[in-house]
């Protein structure tokens, strides 16, 4: 059964983090805050600060560009005529924008003119319907509008809407929606997301308030993803115990499972007395303790030898204890050893502990570490590779976990002292939110052990001037480094990387393409290595960039595309042979104004079509263009659809 219920979850969290922020200016500098709460901020490179102007907490523009969150926009904005709308779309005097993630899309085909805002998803102009950036096929505009209770459902005439997708058989004139919108109905069905729910009686049919849970005067049903008819309700007794679980006579159900409690007659919840953030839910018959958890096949697994009556659930956590114990469930239960109840904490990293002899993981004693200021410096879950970091007041150290493949288990944990370089573990603390990047009082550090690139003091950095560029990449006011490695020559004054990192069809071998303020680079590396190819390119630096393009999803190729500064444009064919003499190709007689690229190396200016660096003879200029449909990506024009390869001189 297909379901949109994800895609709305997916939406609704793009768009539930704008707001908030705010672009702020300091000592000739532009800087964009992610919220008003949270300092993290980043300076927004390269704006002309005369002209700009900021329009609201995600909107700015000058005179050449248009920013969102703090991004210059890849598409080709107008700026002199660029204005905001509502919901955070946007407009020019040629096309319609609207925010997705950190980035504004193009609408395809969106009248600037005519275009109204109906809520954070749907839109409309004089001819046609949209969801997100894609047109609703055969939406009746005039008598088209958003239903009220939830932002996903709309309808027109003649046909209902979930998600932009058309309801089939839904009647628009008995539609209506249940509750918060998980389910609905008409006179004649009822509907999860797009699909009928077979059997359902829409005269009784309603969820069960604060569950994935519904019913009618027959059945028990349970969605997420899939609607599950758990048969028969029990109408003497049917109670919700807690979230997904429910009891359905001598039939308890979780997260529409069917749980093998041994005594259901007897169950109980055991109850937290505080918030519980944990995803486990305790409960009890007259013979066990039981953790109901989605990390079991069976659903649940059972604490042995728990004291019943003076059981209880930690706040905050995976653990628990009764009169004797402490105890952590995640795969399974693990019984403390050797803790002292009296002294144990929880950090805010719930997987760790401490006691006042003692530092345990996920239950497990962890030795060689003192509980004497310990934290956890960085955690990061990549099944048996030692990316975490932990202090006390003495050390560093590495965590190295080893866990079951099969059964997602852990196995085995230690820890092991970090002895070089030896850093300040007081002050010792990740750099920013970039996963490879420390520092302490003193020093910035890189570390990367997915790659075997243990941690190192990152030589002559300037701690204050320090900023992280991507996981590869950091700057200092004096230098430019690789993987914690001076690049000599590269200046880090006006430094930006152009364009899309082009990683080749073996996933190993990459190009970058880098310019600061007086020169154009062409960087080539594997990844993962610190190796690497530098060398100076014969553009203008000024206005090298990356060409603007159509639509910026469908051109983020690893393998090509097109760049282009005040003297031309210039092709990249990464699957062609590269040599000094062949790494950017110049399109003769492009018109640089009016140049927009596409995929698959396709490109057009006002006067022709281009495959590569060649003219698509016979192809329609007017009418050219790439666009998606139904995930489908498609280069055509009003004659032809043209063939979607790897590189289209192929």
């Amino acid at each position: 059964m297909k379901s949109k219920f994800f895609k709305i979850i997916v939406g609704v969290f793009i768009l539930a983090n704008l707001g908030m922020a705010e672009y702020v200016k300091r000592n000739n500098e532009i800087y964009y805050k992610f919220s008003e709460e949270d300092d993290s901020e980043f300076k927004v490179e390269n704006v002309d600060l005369n002209t700009f102007k900021i329009l609201n907490d995600k909107y700015a523009k000058d005179d050449k560009s248009v920013y969102f969150s703090g991004n210059k926009s890849f598409e080709d904005v107008d700026s002199k005529t660029f204005e905001v709308l509502p919901q955070y779309y946007s407009r020019d005097k040629n096309n319609v924008y609207r925010p997705i993630n950190e980035w504004i899309h193009k609408i395809n085909g969106a009248n600037p003119k005519t275009i109204k805002v109906l809520n954070e998803f749907y839109s409309k102009d004089d001819k046609n319907v949209y969801y997100d950036s894609d047109k609703i096929s055969n939406a009746d505009v005039n008598s088209f509008v958003v239903m009220e209770g939830d932002h996903s459902y709309a309808k027109d005439k003649n046909a209902v809407y979930y998600s932009g997708e058309k309801i089939k058989g839904a009647n628009p004139k008995t539609f209506k929606i249940i509750e918060d919108g998980m389910y609905s109905k008409d006179d004649k069905n009822v509907y999860a997301a797009v699909d009928i729910i077979k059997d359902a009686d829409p005269q009784t049919f309603r969820r069960i308030p604060e569950t994935n849970y519904a019913r009618d005067k027959n059945n028990l049903y349970y969605y997420f993803g899939d609607v599950k008819n758990l048969g028969k309700i029990n109408e003497k007794d049917f109670k919700v115990l807690d979230n997904d679980l429910v009891k359905n006579g001598n039939e308890i159900f979780y997260s529409g499972e069917k749980l093998g409690i041994k005594n259901p007659e007897e169950f109980e919840i055991i109850k937290n007395n505080s918030s519980n953030s944990s995803t486990i839910i305790y409960g009890k018959d007259n013979e066990n303790i039981y953790a109901i958890t989605p990390y079991k096949e069976t659903g649940y697994l059972i604490i042995k030898n728990a004291d019943k009556d003076t059981f209880e659930v930690m706040k905050d956590s995976n653990y628990s204890k009764d009169k004797n114990n402490i105890y952590y469930t995640r795969m399974d239960v693990i019984q403390l050893q050797d803790v002292d109840k009296n002294s144990f904490t929880i950090v805010e990293d719930e997987d760790f502990s401490y006691d006042k002899k003692n530092v345990y993981y996920r239950g497990r004693k962890l030795n060689d570490i003192s509980p004497n200021g310990f934290k956890v410096v960085r955690l990061v879950n990549r099944r048996n590779i030692p990316l975490n970091f932990l202090s006390d007041s003495k050390n560093i150290y590495k965590l190295v976990t080893v866990y079951d493949e099969k059964t997602d288990k852990l196995k085995s944990v230690k820890v092991v002292a970090v002895k070089n370089p030896k850093v300040d573990s007081k002050t010792f603390e990740i750099f920013d939110y970039w996963e490879n990047y420390f520092r302490d009082k003193n020093n910035v550090y890189y570390e990367n052990e997915l790659y075997k690139m243990g941690l190192k003091k990152i030589a002559g950095a300037d701690r204050k001037s320090f900023k992280v560029l991507n996981d590869e990449f950091s700057k200092d006011k004096n230098n430019v480094y690789y993987y914690g490695n001076k690049i000599n020559g590269v200046s880090p004054d006006g430094l930006e990387f152009v364009g899309n990192k082009f990683v080749f069809k073996n996933h190993e071998d990459f190009v970058s393409f880098i310019k600061d303020k007086n020169n154009v680079y062409y960087l080539k590396g594997k990844i993962g290595n610190e190796k690497y190819e530098i060398m100076p390119l014969n553009f203008d630096s000024k206005t090298f960039k990356y060409s603007n393009n159509g639509f910026y999803e469908l051109i983020n190729s690893n393998y090509t595309g097109y760049f282009q500064d005040k003297n031309g444009v210039y092709y990249f064919n990464g699957l062609a042979k590269l040599t000094p003499n062949n790494i950017l190709s110049k399109v003769e007689n492009a018109d640089i104004p009016s140049f927009v690229q596409y995929m698959a190396g396709y490109a057009k200016d006002k006067n022709k079509v281009y495959c590569g660096t060649k003219e698509v003879k016979g192809a329609d200029v007017e009418s050219f263009a790439a666009f998606t449909i139904d995930g489908e990506d498609i280069i055509k024009d009003k004659n032809k659809i043209y063939k979607y390869t790897d590189s289209c001189e192929q």
